[in-house]
């Protein structure tokens, strides 16, 4: 436990001084956009292409993990949503949006820096699959059913369609189109190159990290806890159960990414949760659900990551 502490404190601490910097005027909250840009744009494509494309790891992106954990998050976004039904009362289309954090990590900014730490390697391969599955699979699909839920007047065709558009200009998934076109092709990227991506990559960390802090920081609390604890609660405790269990049931799963993936599943939800749930009128849960989700993590990830390694 001391070593596995030791180990992520850095992590964290790294999100306390962007909190303290940014909170207390040493950085202004207008540059918070332009870091989380930077890294979103630049860094994590980046960090794609050295996990997929460069020639230094086996493993590459893997079907039968990829269907496990969309699996789990699948089953985490139902079992969500029919928990805020059943146990809250609240309407359809409030307890899809707020399942959506429920079922989505915050793989890049605080994933991959915990896990590159601990798992090398492979948690940049991992990281560039759960940015598959949340990106083309669990956040429009919970998206398109809240819009039905709420009686949006297009179709589905329409919904599904407005609502995919925006993947073809998503930088990450471009990026694992041509991490893997590079792969497969085997086209040589020359050392300058490898060498400007590797370097881009290794300030995903730091930078995405920082960005936590100053992104909680602009951040209040409100008074919406019984939601706010629920969507934390399965956050982080049935998602990273739901995803263990399918990547241990699912044949085909490297061995070595199993308690990767259970990491990911185990973290806060998705930094952008709040602007997903603003056009629902659930920015302020989102934002408490957010807070309260990664103060816990601290703990919870803590304790996840000793009965892993």
């Amino acid at each position: 436990m001391i070593a596995v502490i030791v180990t992520t404190l850095p992590i964290y601490l790294t999100i306390v001084a962007g909190y303290v910097a940014f909170r207390f005027g040493y950085l202004q909250p207008v540059h918070v956009p332009a870091l989380s840009q930077f890294t979103l744009k630049v860094c994590l494509p980046a960090l794609i292409l050295f996990a997929i494309a460069l020639p230094h790891g086996e493993v590459g992106l893997n079907l039968p993990f990829l269907m496990a954990y969309a699996g789990g998050s699948l089953l985490t976004l139902v079992g969500g949503y029919a928990l805020l039904r059943m146990k809250l009362g609240l309407e359809r289309q409030q307890s899809w949006v707020l399942a959506l954090g429920m079922a989505t990590s915050n793989s890049g900014f605080l994933g991959f820096p915990i896990a590159s730490l601990v798992f090398g390697e492979q948690g940049a391969v991992v990281f560039a699959m759960t940015m598959v599955v949340e990106n083309v699979l669990i956040i429009p699909l919970a998206t398109i059913l809240a819009l039905l839920a709420g009686g949006a007047e297009k179709g589905l065709g329409a919904l599904v369609r407005g609502t995919m558009k925006p993947m073809l200009k998503n930088p990450l998934l471009i990026a694992v189109v041509v991490a893997l076109a590079v792969r497969f092709t085997g086209l040589p990227l020359g050392q300058p190159g490898e060498r400007a991506i590797s370097a881009l990559a290794m300030a995903a960390a730091p930078v995405a990290l920082f960005v936590i802090g100053g992104t909680v920081a602009g951040m209040s609390v409100s008074g919406h806890w019984p939601r706010a604890i629920s969507v934390a609660g399965v956050k982080l405790l049935l998602h990273p159960a739901l995803v263990a269990a399918a990547l241990l049931l699912i044949p085909g799963v490297p061995v070595a990414l199993v308690p990767v993936g259970i990491l990911f599943a185990a973290l806060p939800m998705v930094t952008i949760f709040p602007i997903l749930a603003a056009p629902f009128a659930l920015r302020e849960v989102a934002s408490t659900a957010l807070i309260v989700t990664t103060l816990a993590s601290v703990v919870t990830v803590t304790l996840v990551l000793a009965n892993l390694t």
